[in-house]
């Protein structure tokens, strides 16, 4: 017997609701899934909210966490970790919940890197991110990384798209719910990778500077300040954060040309109320 997860999707993000409880109730029985861990940024409170809504599927309250050096995502933790920490210091907020630090996409802009070498406290890492399946270096080097430090590999679709997930996935050799992190940890796992589409209109019009992009349904990031999507030039352009006022050279923006720097960003994800209202679950269900 095993359990069949998709350890890293992203339910919400920035005030948008990407899934539902209905459309995730029914992508994880077409794809003949266990359940998921939901894993978004700066908020638990949609996660805790599916886990209560979808009770006859696993549901893994987890975090997408800002560390000073790139992304971890949490798994298994009950109460929101702070950005902008140290790795050292997030991976130990993890522990003192009870959770497992995993080290997401490390080899992409965001991700930490080789620097989760450094660190024993890193229990997993994600080897195969099914939004840079087409793209096989960063992947590549992230598995190679994980054989080195001789610890567990995941596989997850990092997607927003209900349609999507499951399309890759990490099978948990275990029966029990109830040791699901700590077969992870032993590494007691089977790997499923499966790219995500390539989203090829939403690229064409990131490159032609389309302007009002909606958030691609395959990995959706809107803007803080429009919520039109998040974009990748060719070339860094110069913005200056909308917040703050500083001038920095970057890949990505807003579709808008809005640009927040990240420490503004993590504030401003911050800032946002740490619930998920009666309306909210109405306007979502």
């Amino acid at each position: 017997m095993s359990i069949k997860l998709d350890l890293h999707i992203h339910s919400k993000s920035r005030g948008r609701v990407f899934i539902n409880a209905e459309q995730l109730r029914g992508s994880l029985k077409r794809n003949k899934l266990d359940g998921v861990a939901i894993t978004n940024f700066f908020d638990i409170s949609h996660a805790l909210w599916l886990k209560e809504k979808v009770k006859e599927y696993i549901i893994i309250v987890g975090q997408e966490i800002w560390t000073k050096d790139g992304h971890i995502v949490a798994l298994g933790i009950k109460k929101r970790i702070a950005d902008f920490q140290t790795i050292q210091e997030t991976t130990n907020c993890i522990h003192e919940q009870g959770g497992i630090a995993v080290a997401v996409h490390p080899f992409l802009s965001l991700g930490i890197g080789k620097k989760a070498m450094l660190f024993p406290s890193i229990d997993a890492v994600e080897v195969y991110n099914g939004v840079m399946g087409n793209f096989v270096i960063p992947n590549y080097l992230a598995e190679r990384m994980a054989k080195k430090m001789g610890i567990s590999q995941l596989a997850s679709t990092d997607t927003t798209d209900p349609k999507l997930i499951g399309r890759s996935y990490t099978e948990i050799m275990t029966k029990d719910p109830k040791l699901i992190l700590k077969s992870i940890c032993s590494g007691d796992v089977r790997l499923f990778k499966r790219a995500l589409p390539f989203p090829f209109i939403f690229v064409f019009k990131g490159i032609f500077k389309f302007q009002d992009v909606e958030p691609c349904s395959t990995h959706g990031v809107p803007c803080f300040v429009c919520a039109k999507s998040m974009t990748v030039r060719l070339f860094k352009e110069k913005f200056k954060c909308f917040d703050c006022g500083k001038i920095v050279f970057s890949h990505i923006a807003c579709s808008n040309g809005h640009y927040i720097c990240v420490p503004c960003m993590i504030k401003r994800g911050t800032d946002i109320k740490d619930t998920y209202s009666i309306e909210e679950n109405i306007h979502a269900a």
